[in-house]
């Protein structure tokens, strides 16, 4: 299977939100945080969209045809971008699709002047784990009860060196689920909607909320390297 990675706009939140419906069963983005994450908030996401004509120049993807997607996060005077949601559809689960978005949005954070990339991922996810252990993420930090099913986590760092390259052939051990960074809003020791803490005690705000602090508002994907196409 060919695929194309292409920045994502706002006429795409049709798409991503039928891919939320599919590819999660909880902890998932409402309609209201999809369109926050792709209007106003300082973020790159990356869609994977089969490269068929009216997919590969921009075109929005009809539904069931976006294969996956992939968030980061970006803070005002930070040097360390996140990893805030990592989604890959069902049917195209095995075929590096998840792999291809990972290492382009590495790419997409060097070219934004970070140095270090962080996330968070279910403790019971072996196929994440893997897929973010052969990225060069480490562990750094457990969090207890992290998800809403009481599910702990880890949260997992890189250190961004040299480029190693676009991604040119899909495939590998990405088999599973490839599940995201996600706090519920009913947590009480972490903040609201999929933000993460270095510990089980320190809370930071969510993106996603109209009052968060405005050094993660900004124009999305300001800085934005060139993206592969995965054969």
């Amino acid at each position: 299977m060919s695929v194309v990675l292409r920045p994502a706009v706002p006429a795409d939140l049709d798409a991503l939100e039928s891919l939320e419906r599919r590819g999660f069963s909880g902890d998932r983005f409402n309609r209201r945080q999809l369109r926050y994450l792709l209007t106003r908030a300082r973020a790159i996401t990356l869609l994977a969209v089969p490269a068929e004509a009216g997919d590969a120049d921009g075109a929005v993807p009809p539904e069931g045809r976006l294969l996956g997607y992939g968030t980061l996060l970006l803070r005002k005077g930070s040097q360390t971008a996140r990893l805030y949601s990592l989604c890959v559809a069902p049917e195209a689960r095995g075929d590096g699709v998840g792999r291809a978005l990972l290492l382009a949005l590495q790419q997409q954070a060097r070219a934004s002047g970070c140095s270090g990339m962080s996330l968070e991922v279910r403790a019971d996810n072996r196929v994440a784990l893997g897929l973010y252990r052969r990225a060069g993420f480490r562990l750094d930090a457990w969090l207890d009860e992290y998800y809403e099913d009481g599910c702990a986590a880890w949260k997992m760092i890189l250190t961004l060196g040299e480029s190693t390259g676009a991604p040119t052939q899909a495939g590998g051990a990405e088999g599973g689920q490839v599940v995201r960074q996600r706090t519920p809003r009913a947590s009480a020791t972490a903040s609201a909607t999929d933000s993460a803490s270095v510990s089980s005690q320190e809370q930071t705000q969510d993106p996603t909320d109209p009052q968060h602090d405005a050094e993660e508002v900004g124009p999305q994907g300001a800085s934005q390297a060139p993206l592969p196409v995965v054969d």
